[in-house]
C-alpha cells in the first residue's frame, strides 16, 4: 500500500486525462481499439498467475527506473503544455514499466516485464496516424480482395471503395471499418500474448510470432473481402451484407487464430520449455533510494502536471461553420439530396473524430455557368492541434496528389499565401484543384508549418487563438488551364474569409 500511495497514485493522477483520452479512443465509432479493454485484464491475470514466483522476492526501489520514467514525464509535460493528449498518452508506454522498476526493483519484476510492456497495446496512435494507416490498409485490401474475387469468378469492377458486380446493377461498399486496421491491431496484441505468455521462451519463436501476426491479419482481411464479393455474386448483395458478412468475419478470425497457433506449434517442436527456478529472498542493495523521498518527488511532479492537463482555457464553441454565408463570389449552395444527406449523417461521427471538432461543414456550391466549388470549413479553439494539413484529407479521399505547393494570395493580404494542391481522382480520373487557408482574426497562411508554429507558443502560454481552415476544391475541366480553376477558388475564398473572421471571438 505504501508503494501505491507514494509512487503509483501520484502518477495515476498525473496521467488521468491521458488515460481518459485512451478510453475515449477505445470507444470510438470505428472500434479500431475496442480490444484494448481486455489488455489490462490479461496483464492482471498474468501477474496474478505468477505470484508464487515474485511474492517471495524482496521489493527494493531502484534508481534505474528513472531511465524510463524520466523520459515518460518529459513526454507528458510536452503533451500537457501543448494540450496534445496523444503525446501525454505516449508517455504511459514508458511510465508503467518505469514506475514498477523504480518502486519494486528488477528482482521483484523478474519474469513480469512482458506483462508490463502490454501497455504498448493500450495506447492508441494519434488520430491522423490512425486515419492514414486505415486508408492505406483499406486501399490494399480492396485492391487485393477484388483481384482475388475476380480470379475466382466474381466478375466485378472497382470504383473507389465501391465494388460493382458486372451485369447485375448491384454493388458492395467497403467501409473504412472493414479496411483491416481493427483486426491488424487486435492480431498484433494476440501475437504478443501468444509469444510471451504461452509456450517456450525461445527468442526466435517470439520474434517469428510477432512478425507473422501482421501479415496473417492482412491476408485474412483480403480473403474476407474476396469471400464477401463471391457471396454477393452467388447469393446477392443483401445476403453478403447480412448473413454473409457475419460468416466472413467468423472465417477471418478462424483463419487468423488457426494460422498463429499452427505456426506456434511448428516453432515449438524442438524448443525446450523454460526451467522455473525458485525465487530467493533478496537484500536491499547498498545505496537504494528512500521510498519516501521518491514519493515526495513524484507528488511534486504530479501536482503541476495534473494542473497543466486539466487547465485548458478557451473552451470549445460550435455552430460557427454552419453560419458561414451560403453564397460566395456568385456561387450558390447546392442542397444535398436525401441519399446524400443520409450518407453524410452516417459518416458524421467519423468526420468529427478525424477533424477533432463538430464545428465544420462540407458544402457544394454552383455558379450560373455550371462551375462547381466544394467547400470544407472548420473552426477550432484550443483544439488547434486536431487540424491537419489539407493533403491528408485529399489523400484519404482516394486521390493521387500531383502538385502540392503554396501560391501568392494577395486577395487575402499583401504577402499572404494559400496552399494549392492538384490531385487526380482514382475513381473517375478527373483532376481537382484545391486552395486552402488557415486563419485567425488577424493572421492567415496557406502553410501548415506556419499554422503550427503560430499556435504552438500560444498554446504553451495557454493563450490559444480561435481560428479556421477553409478549403475550396473545384474540378478542372478537360483542357482547362489550371490558372482558371485557381482563380475560381481564389475568388470564392476571398469572399468567404472576411465572413469567417467575423465569426471568431
Amino acid at each position: 500500500m505504501k508503494r501505491f500511495l507514494l509512487v503509483f497514485l501520484p502518477l495515476l493522477i498525473a496521467w488521468g486525462t491521458a488515460i481518459a483520452w485512451c478510453i475515449d479512443r477505445w470507444n470510438a465509432p470505428t472500434l479500431y481499439f475496442e480490444h484494448c479493454w481486455l489488455v489490462p485484464f490479461v496483464a492482471a491475470v498474468v501477474i496474478w498467475s505468477r505470484r508464487a514466483r515474485w511474492s517471495t522476492t524482496l521489493a527494493v526501489p531502484d534508481r534505474r527506473g528513472w531511465l524510463l520514467l524520466g523520459p515518460a514525464l518529459l513526454l507528458h509535460l510536452a503533451g500537457a503544455l501543448l494540450m496534445i493528449d496523444s503525446l501525454s498518452a505516449a508517455g504511459l508506454i514508458l511510465a508503467v514499466p518505469g514506475a514498477a522498476w523504480l518502486a519494486l526493483g528488477p528482482d521483484r519484476l523478474r519474469g513480469l516485464w512482458p506483462a508490463l510492456w502490454l501497455v504498448l497495446f493500450t495506447v492508441p496512435v494519434p488520430i491522423y496516424v490512425e486515419g492514414r494507416l486505415a486508408f492505406e490498409l483499406k486501399e490494399f485490401a480492396v485492391d487485393a480482395g477484388s483481384w482475388l474475387a475476380n480470379a475466382l469468378g466474381a466478375d466485378l469492377s472497382r470504383a473507389g471503395a465501391t465494388l460493382h458486380l458486372r451485369g447485375t446493377g448491384q454493388s458492395l461498399f467497403v467501409a473504412d471499418e472493414c479496411g483491416g486496421l481493427r483486426s491488424l491491431l487486435a492480431m498484433a496484441t494476440i501475437g504478443y500474448c501468444v509469444a510471451f505468455f504461452v509456450g517456450s521462451a525461445s527468442v526466435v519463436r517470439r520474434i517469428v510470432l510477432l512478425l507473422a501476426a501482421l501479415p496473417l491479419a492482412i491476408a485474412a482481411n483480403v480473403a474476407r473481402i474476396a469471400l464477401l464479393c463471391l457471396f454477393a455474386r452467388w447469393f446477392g448483395v443483401p445476403f453478403a451484407e447480412g448473413t454473409g458478412h457475419t460468416v466472413a468475419n467468423v472465417a477471418e478470425w478462424l483463419f487468423d487464430l488457426a494460422g498463429l497457433f499452427v505456426l506456434d506449434a511448428w516453432l515449438s517442436r524442438s524448443a525446450p520449455l523454460p526451467q522455473k527456478s525458485p525465487a530467493l529472498p533478496g537484500r536491499p542493495p547498498a545505496g537504494a533510494p528512500s521510498l519516501l523521498r521518491l514519493g515526495l518527488l513524484l507528488w511534486l511532479c504530479a501536482v503541476p502536471l495534473t494542473f497543466l492537463s486539466l487547465y485548458r482555457p478557451g473552451g470549445l464553441e460550435t455552430g460557427r461553420a454552419a453560419r458561414l454565408p451560403v453564397d460566395s463570389a456568385g456561387f450558390q449552395l447546392v442542397p444535398r439530396t436525401e441519399a446524400q444527406q443520409r450518407e453524410f449523417v452516417r459518416s458524421l461521427p467519423r468526420w468529427i473524430e478525424l477533424l477533432g471538432t463538430p464545428d465544420f461543414v462540407w458544402r457544394q456550391h454552383r455558379a450560373a455557368n455550371g462551375e462547381v466549388v466544394n467547400l470544407t470549413a472548420l473552426f477550432h479553439d484550443a483544439n488547434w492541434k486536431s487540424v491537419h494539413a489539407p493533403r491528408i484529407c485529399i489523400e484519404g479521399s482516394n486521390m493521387d496528389i500531383e502538385i502540392d505547393d503554396e501560391v501568392a494570395a494577395d486577395w487575402l493580404a499583401s504577402g499572404a499565401t494559400a496552399s494549392r494542391i492538384v490531385a487526380k481522382s482514382r475513381v473517375d480520373g478527373r483532376h481537382y484543384l484545391t486552395l486552402s487557408v488557415f486563419g485567425t482574426k488577424t493572421w492567415s497562411s496557406g502553410s501548415y508549418g506556419e499554422f503550427f508554429w503560430h499556435h504552438l507558443p500560444l498554446a504553451m502560454l495557454r493563450r490559444s487563438q480561435s481560428g479556421f481552415l477553409l478549403r475550396a476544391e473545384t474540378p478542372v475541366g478537360r483542357g482547362e488551364d489550371l490558372a482558371l480553376a485557381e482563380r475560381r477558388c481564389a475568388a470564392f475564398l476571398g469572399d468567404l474569409v472576411p465572413a469567417a473572421r467575423g465569426l471568431l471571438r
